[in-house]
């Protein structure tokens, strides 16, 4: 019974040797640091290497930005692999890190894990580095500053691409301009015509007589009508007695035609006339037939009893 103990134990034993050189035949890692003794926030490299035969495989340790509590990794290289001798593939990379913290500082283990050819899965672990990171020492009768320089940013593409748009932009548009006058044709001096000239109170009796010839009450277009024949009346004003009559309202232009206008009769037919455009065009009401006939009458009337050939303004015959 004794005998088969022991046989059974060396069994044991013997395996357990056997899969540790597989393991260390199959696998080799090595976890280093270019220096353990480091002022705070100082940044050093941590290399990661991990040897590997072929057909076999390793799941790689990610890191966010802090290896511990106290190690913070401030940059990550690309994982770069090379063949050594014999085949084997070896992964590298290195790790920037730093640390706030002062006194000694443990980076603990790092864990690889491995699969071999059979598919058996395992673990490799570094072994646990010890870190010094010392305070430096103050000058306090010094000027105060940073423990390092300030990183001074590489200029992007993103931000020089509104520079280069807009040297692009000035350039075209200076182009543009140059191809612009450079083609444009020579402006002709025309000699001055002298026109025909016409009293305001003509031009008003023709402008009254194209609306009367449109008929355009008897279509129906009632504000349209009253619009027109109010508008023909409020530049007669502006010219005859110099009165901003196109942006008076209706009581406005009676108030300055009481200063100007002494015939009562034409009074009369301007405050009729401006009683019914109101209603027309504002209250939405219909004036009758009759109505429609007397307004362009009050307007020739209005005309006719304040026109004055002989002080009349003149204005251009292109109307």
């Amino acid at each position: 019974m004794t005998g088969t103990y022991i046989y059974n134990l060396k069994k044991v034993l013997m395996t357990i040797v056997i899969g540790f050189v597989s393991a260390v035949a199959l696998y080799s890692q090595n976890v280093a640091i270019d220096s353990t003794r480091f002022p705070i926030g100082s940044n050093r490299s941590l290399t990661l290497e991990f040897a590997l035969t072929p057909g076999t495989t390793v799941t790689w340790p990610t890191f966010n930005d802090t290896i511990s509590k106290s190690v913070e990794i401030l940059s990550k290289s690309t994982i770069d692999t090379t063949i050594a001798d014999g085949g084997r593939k070896v992964l590298r990379q290195v790790l920037q890190i730093t640390s706030f913290d002062t006194g000694f500082i443990v980076i603990p283990p790092i864990v690889f894990l491995t699969k071999d050819v059979s598919g058996n899965n395992s673990s490799l672990s570094s072994q646990p580095l010890l870190l010094e990171v010392y305070k430096l020492k103050v000058d306090v009768k010094a000027d105060i500053r940073d423990i390092k320089p300030n990183y001074k940013a590489p200029v992007t593409f993103r931000e020089v691409v509104p520079w280069i748009l807009g040297v692009l932009f000035i350039g075209l548009s200076a182009w543009l301009l140059y191809r612009y006058f450079k083609t444009r044709p020579a402006k002709k001096i025309e000699k001055p015509t002298i026109q025909m000239k016409i009293p305001a109170w003509e031009v008003a009796f023709k402008k009254l007589d194209i609306l009367k010839a449109e008929q355009l009450w008897q279509r129906g277009e009632i504000k349209e009508y009253y619009t027109k024949l109010t508008d023909i009346l409020r530049e007669y004003f502006e010219l005859k007695f110099n009165v901003n009559a196109g942006e008076m309202t209706s009581a406005d232009i009676m108030i300055a035609m009481d200063e100007h206008i002494q015939d009562a009769n034409a009074i009369n037919s301007l405050q009729s006339l401006l009683f019914l455009a109101d209603m027309a065009k504002f209250a939405k009401a219909k004036p009758g037939i009759s109505d429609n006939e007397q307004s362009i009458k009050f307007a020739y009337n209005i005309i006719e009893l304040t026109k004055d050939p002989q002080t009349q303004p003149k204005i251009r015959e292109d109307i």
